[in-house]
């Protein structure tokens, strides 16, 4: 997992899905299995033939993920695959065309953590390969959400199986509070989070969807740790990024 450096009160936030560099394991924490069925816009981004993220197909040709999924990458190394229940084989594995991340990503604070790529060929919908629609409207403090992926597993390998955990949103301003850790700094305007006791995202899901009624309503990003109670899970808002997203899927 890569520790980013962010000091203010000697808080380092871990990213939730980049190459190792600190000693740390997690996984979705508190997750079951999840067919790829019942989540098939679920997709492994990989960087160099590993998986490095998760992300969401938006339409036949364009996936949305985290912007420090792909900041500062090289399209030439990059690969998405689909329809799979595992993020190493199965499915169809697809090459990246370009990517755009938002401009304006953060990279210390990881504001604005959004990015879409443009696969080089069409994906065929059916089964387990399927677009989600976007969140118009955030979703209100204390409902139900679902996030996926192949997050580490406690002894540091990835998940062998797509995993599902149920949380609960958490008001932003109420998360950017002294009822929490953070603190309104990090936890941007265009944010949201996401908890429960004993649940959690984590390194290795950061890109995937974080999904209510059938929609798109964030992007996981990062957080501390995982599944600490004093710190949730902070996703991307979807419904207050989704016009950059539409535009930028439609010019990329």
């Amino acid at each position: 997992m890569t520790a980013y450096g962010l000091v203010v009160s000697v808080l380092v936030l871990l990213l939730l899905g980049e190459a190792a560099s600190a000693d740390a394991s997690g996984r979705i924490v508190g997750g079951d299995d999840q067919v790829i069925r019942n989540a098939p816009w679920q997709v492994s981004i990989q960087i160099s033939a590993r998986h490095e993220c998760g992300g969401v197909i938006y339409s036949k040709e364009i996936v949305i993920t985290a912007g420090h999924c792909l900041h500062g990458k090289s399209v030439t190394l990059m690969k998405v695959r689909v329809g799979a229940q595992n993020h190493n084989y199965g499915g169809t594995l697809v090459p990246v065309a370009a990517y755009k991340v938002h401009e304006q990503f953060d990279s210390t604070f990881l504001h604005f953590d959004i990015a879409v790529l443009r696969l080089s060929t069409l994906l065929t919908f059916g089964l387990s390969t399927r677009a989600i629609n976007l969140a118009r409207v955030s979703p209100s403090a204390g409902s139900t959400a679902t996030v996926t992926g192949w997050g580490n597993t406690d002894n540091g390998a990835l998940a062998e199986t797509l995993q599902k955990a149920q949380l609960q949103i958490i008001d932003r301003a109420e998360c950017a509070s002294l009822k929490y850790g953070y603190g309104a700094d990090f936890v941007g305007e265009e944010t949201i989070c996401a908890a429960t006791t004993d649940a959690d995202a984590c390194t290795g899901d950061s890109g995937g969807p974080l999904v209510a009624n059938s929609q798109l309503v964030g992007i996981v990003s990062w957080g501390y740790e995982c599944a600490n109670e004093n710190y949730p899970g902070v996703y991307a808002d979807v419904a207050i990024l989704r016009s950059w997203i539409v535009k930028a899927a439609n010019a990329i």
